[in-house]
């Protein structure tokens, strides 16, 4: 994508996402659609986080420079946590086992956060995936079928559960 196509992309989405954020303080979040709602959900969940609330308080300053942060060595952009959080909180509404493994989770001891923490894990690794498949031209079933086999072994596997439960923390290191 050329770099005027990839400013004016970032500034939709920021003034998108600016939107959400005030609909959110001003308590009108059930007059957006279905989808911003999940997304205000999200967005409401985190804004006492320092940094989320920084990326969205001060998203006209920033104009289309994205707000990135370094946690642990790692850029972390504190709204992709916010959106991975909504894309999660959509599956687990329209997709039986994304639901059945969040609700697993939950049923053994997770916090529903701490589940979405997880399930966003594997979304982001299934996304990667899925976008190195499509660049190659093949294997975009097979990164779909890996995806959703874990998905599934949660609901099964009370050690994978664990596992993943240890490996993707509850807390939100960095972002407050």
């Amino acid at each position: 994508m050329d770099d005027s196509k990839d400013t004016e992309l970032r500034r939709l989405a920021g003034r998108h996402t600016r939107l959400i954020y005030e609909a959110v303080k001003a308590g009108v979040v059930d007059s957006l659609s279905p989808e911003d709602q999940t997304l205000a959900r999200a967005t409401s969940e985190h804004m006492h986080l320092k940094h989320v609330h920084n990326a969205l308080e001060f998203a006209d300053v920033r104009g289309t420079e994205p707000y990135e942060i370094e946690v642990n060595g790692n850029v972390v952009s504190p709204l992709a946590h916010v959106t991975f959080h909504a894309v999660v909180k959509g599956q687990i509404a329209a997709d039986p086992p994304v639901r059945a493994a969040f609700e697993k989770m939950v049923a053994t001891g997770a916090s529903a956060h701490h589940a979405e923490h997880v399930l966003a894990a594997l979304f982001g690794e299934h996304y990667f995936n899925l976008s190195r498949a499509a660049q190659a031209g093949s294997g975009v079933e097979e990164a779909r079928g890996s995806y959703y086999r874990k998905i599934k072994k949660i609901t099964r596997d009370t050690f994978f559960r664990r596992k993943l439960l240890r490996q993707f923390p509850a807390e939100h290191v960095g972002l407050d």
